[in-house]
Formats: C-alpha cells, sequence, structure tokens
C-alpha cells in the first residue's frame, strides 16, 4: 500500500482517531496527584475513613456507607445509591489514592460511550465506529463546562458522570435484551441493578431514564411488539420505584425549606425547553461544527452499510429535543435555576451524543431516501477527492483548536491541565490541600488550615467544592476547624 492510499484508509484514520484521543487524556491524568477531597467528599465519607482507619474493615465500611445513607436521606437529600458511593470516595483509603478520580472518571465515560455507540452502530464498518465515537468522546472530554465536578472532585463526578454512563450502559442492555431470542439472566438482573441505581441518583439522569423508559414502553405498545415488553417493563418499574422512594426521603423537604419553595411545575416545563434552544446555541461552537463537517463522509459511508430507512428524522430530532430540555427540569423546579456546572456537565455530555446521532440519522434518511441508488463503497477509504476534503478540513479543525487554545485555555481540559501544570497553578492548589491534611491529621481537637488557592479552574471552581471545615472537622475528629483566609498567615 502507497504511503498516499494509507493516509486515505479509514483502518489508519480510526488508529490516528484513537491515539489523539489517548494523548489528550495525559495532561488530565498528568494533573491528577494534585487532587485531594474537598468539601461533600469529606462529609459524606468520614464515616468510612474512620470505619477503615479504626478496623480495616470492609464490612465496617460498608455499614459506615449505609449510615451515611440513612442519615442523609432522613435530613438532607433522598438520593441513595449517589450517597452510597460518595461515601466511598477514594480518599478514605488514604488521600493519595484520590489522584485515581480522573482514571475513573474517564474510564468510565470512554468505556460507557463505546458500549452504547458501538451497538448503536452495530452493523456499519468497525472503522467508522471508532472514528465516529472518538469524535463524540473527545468532544465532551474536552469541552465539558465544570471541569472539576466532571474529573477532580469525586462527590460531584459520582452524583451526576456516573448516573449518566450508567444510563447509557442501562440503554444498551435493554436493546440486546429486546432483540436477542433469549434475553440474558445476568444481563437482565444487571439491568434492574442500574435502573435501581439510577433512580436513587440525582434527579436529571433519574427523570431521563424514566422518560426514555415510559417512552420506550409506549412505543413497543404502539408496533405491537409486545413479546418483550417485560424487558422494558420490569426496568421502569424498578426505576420508577427507587425514583420515588428518593424524591420521597425527609430530607428533600428540610433541604428544599433551605432552598425555598419550589417553581410552579407547569412554569419549569416551559422554561426547560427554553433552556434547550439557549444552551444548544451556547454549546455548538466553531469546534462542534467543524466536527460535525468532518465526520459528514463518515456518516454518509455508515447510511450506505445500513439496512434502514430512516423514516421521520423530524419526529427524531424533536424528540431528542424533548429529551434534552427535560434534563433542565429538576433544577429549575428545585432550586430554581440551571446554572449549576456539575450538572449542566451531564446536560452537554447528552447534547453532544444526541447531536451526533441525530445528524447520522438525516444523514441516512438523506442518502436513503434521496439518493437511494447509490451502493456502499466497497474500498476501506476515501478517494483521492474526499481525502483532500477530509484532511483539509481537519487541518482547519486543528488550526482553529490551536487559536482557541491560545486565547480561551480553559475551553479544552487537556490544553487548561498542560496550562495549570506548566505555570504552577496545580501545583499550588495541590501543595495547599496537602499541607491542610497534615494540620487535620496532627494530634489535638482544634486545627486551623488555610484556605486553598481559587485561581485553578481545573481542580476547583468557584462554587462550594473548596469548602473544608464542614465534613473535614468529623474526617479528621475535630472538635473545631478554622479556615484562614490567606492573608490571616
Amino acid at each position: 500500500m502507497s504511503a498516499f492510499k494509507k493516509i486515505l484508509s479509514l483502518k489508519w484514520i480510526a488508529v490516528c482517531a484513537v491515539i489523539v484521543y489517548a494523548v489528550s487524556l495525559i495532561p488530565i491524568f498528568a494533573a491528577s496527584v494534585y487532587a485531594f477531597p474537598q468539601a461533600d467528599d469529606w462529609s459524606y465519607s468520614w464515616r468510612t475513613h474512620l470505619a477503615w482507619v479504626d478496623t480495616h474493615s470492609l464490612l465496617e465500611v460498608l455499614k459506615g456507607a449505609a449510615a451515611a445513607v440513612a442519615e442523609a436521606y432522613m435530613n438532607w437529600q433522598g438520593t441513595f445509591s449517589s450517597i452510597f458511593l460518595m461515601s466511598l470516595q477514594p480518599g478514605i483509603w488514604g488521600e493519595r489514592f484520590y489522584a485515581a478520580v480522573p482514571f475513573l472518571m474517564c474510564g468510565l465515560i470512554t468505556f460507557a460511550t463505546l458500549f452504547f455507540l458501538f451497538y448503536v452502530l452495530k452493523g456499519t464498518d468497525r472503522s467508522c465506529q471508532i472514528i465516529f465515537s472518538m469524535a463524540v468522546l473527545w468532544l465532551t472530554v474536552q469541552e465539558i463546562g465544570c471541569k472539576p465536578a466532571a474529573f477532580y472532585w469525586y462527590n460531584g463526578a459520582v452524583h451526576y458522570i456516573v448516573p449518566y454512563c450508567f444510563f447509557l450502559i442501562l440503554a444498551v442492555l435493554i436493546l440486546k435484551n429486546l432483540q436477542k431470542e433469549k434475553p440474558g439472566r445476568i444481563s437482565f438482573l444487571f439491568s434492574l441493578l442500574l435502573a435501581v441505581m439510577i433512580g436513587g441518583g440525582n434527579l436529571v439522569t433519574a427523570l431521563l431514564t424514566f422518560v426514555c423508559l415510559g417512552g420506550g414502553l409506549l412505543f413497543l405498545i404502539v408496533i405491537k411488539r409486545r413479546k418483550r415488553l417485560w424487558c422494558v417493563a420490569a426496568p421502569l418499574v424498578v426505576n420508577a420505584a427507587a425514583f420515588g422512594v428518593n424524591i420521597l426521603a425527609p430530607g428533600n423537604w428540610l433541604r428544599q425549606d433551605v432552598a425555598g419553595e419550589p417553581s410552579n411545575p407547569v412554569v419549569s416545563v416551559f422554561r426547560s425547553f427554553y433552556y434547550g434552544f439557549f444552551y444548544i446555541g451556547e454549546w455548538t461552537d466553531e469546534t462542534v461544527l467543524l466536527m460535525i463537517l468532518l465526520l459528514i463522509p463518515i456518516m454518509i459511508r455508515m447510511a450506505r452499510q445500513l439496512h434502514f430507512r430512516f423514516p421521520l428524522p423530524g419526529a427524531v430530532a424533536f424528540f431528542s429535543f424533548c429529551l434534552l430540555s427535560s434534563m433542565f427540569t429538576p433544577m429549575d423546579y428545585a432550586v430554581h435555576t440551571v446554572n449549576i456546572g456539575r450538572v449542566q456537565n451531564i446536560i452537554f455530555a447528552m447534547y453532544i451524543l444526541l447531536l451526533m446521532l441525530n445528524l447520522l440519522y438525516f444523514t441516512g434518511w438523506y442518502v436513503k431516501n434521496v439518493r437511494e441508488r447509490e451502493a456502499a463503497p466497497a474500498e476501506d477509504g476515501f478517494s483521492g477527492k474526499e481525502g483532500v476534503c477530509f484532511y483539509g478540513l481537519l487541518a482547519v479543525l486543528a488550526f482553529n483548536i490551536l487559536l482557541t487554545a491560545a486565547a480561551e485555555p480553559q475551553r479544552f481540559t487537556a490544553v487548561l491541565a498542560v496550562k495549570e501544570l506548566s505555570d504552577g497553578t496545580a501545583e499550588e492548589f495541590g501543595t495547599a490541600a496537602w499541607d491542610n491534611i497534615q494540620v487535620l491529621k496532627e494530634e489535638g481537637k482544634e486545627a486551623e488550615i488555610r484556605e486553598v488557592p481559587k485561581d485553578s479552574l481545573l481542580l476547583t471552581s468557584w462554587d462550594d467544592i473548596d469548602q473544608w471545615h464542614f465534613g473535614a472537622k468529623m474526617y479528621f475528629r475535630k472538635d473545631k476547624v478554622t479556615v484562614l483566609e490567606s492573608k490571616d498567615r
């Protein structure tokens, strides 16, 4: 194979796409050495931490996790599955283990997205699947809004990123069970477990799952495919039950007293559609648009390979928009705002996924209904003209990323990580956090620690995740923890 033909090969492009995505994760992982527990990490895991320190018994740690769930359920919030996972943050085994958080979150996002897309795109060329999936993953990981709450703050990530990933995995398990002649018992039981975990997690993903399962059940009834109805009905029932247990928690009403009266539910629904339009405009930047143009020839190729007519693309797009908009409703209803970084992270991830899948669907409709006489290309690669267009667009995309990285390094997670590692911002934060931990470990019932720097946009953020004195007091068995401003020391 000549060098020119090699670079036009889809296999070659797919390998390069995987390499680019993998390399983009390296700075994110490199910054992990400066990540330490913050705020609610301490508050929700002090029982499990002390259980491990005192007994080194996993059973006692699990008892501590159950106690954390019970206390929060009665006094603060009903998200029982999230709280259980929150109490098991890696730092309870030793603060240095907290560096595993970016690996866990990036690994789970990567696995769940690939697991979902490889199944949905089944029947298309594997190289095309990889290129498409790497584009979705790169945009999701690099352009996600609140980077600390996505990758470096376990409490925020496990409450939002993890249930979102569970949702993608659950979708595949249910689709597989619907298509199998004899659904697997293990996959079915696992789908029930995931449905419970999602229902007991954040309200955004819990509602999303309930809407999707309910809509899927109605769709199967309408098209009279009732043979496998239980594959959807059973997860829907357990998800609804878990969701009900979640929202009926006594702690939710106590928390609502602090947040104030909830919004009118009808008004919240209408506002959610507004937010859907607004954030689609916010998130569809030049990088996303260029990535779409780059993927068009890949999507055309995949569409030709599928034996599917792609009917009613407008209806699919409308349903997708309603689905995306519904994710804004719980926060608008409960706290009168959707401007919460960790919540917007999963809405953005869903937006990128839905955007790319809808574009593929529209492309498929066009190929099958407008240009249906054209057969799927036999060669594994682009023609000369296609290759020139593809690599020309790739050059424009790369130039755009370089310009954006220079002007707005905070736009891309990897670029921000490189910046903060090179200018010392990440090290300054990590050193301050580590020094605080050493002070808190000292003997005595009172401790004075200093406020951690808030300059890092990668490791901490402007909201409450830099708080130390509440949960840290119990975590380190102190009667009083005072956080001094930097000028006081």
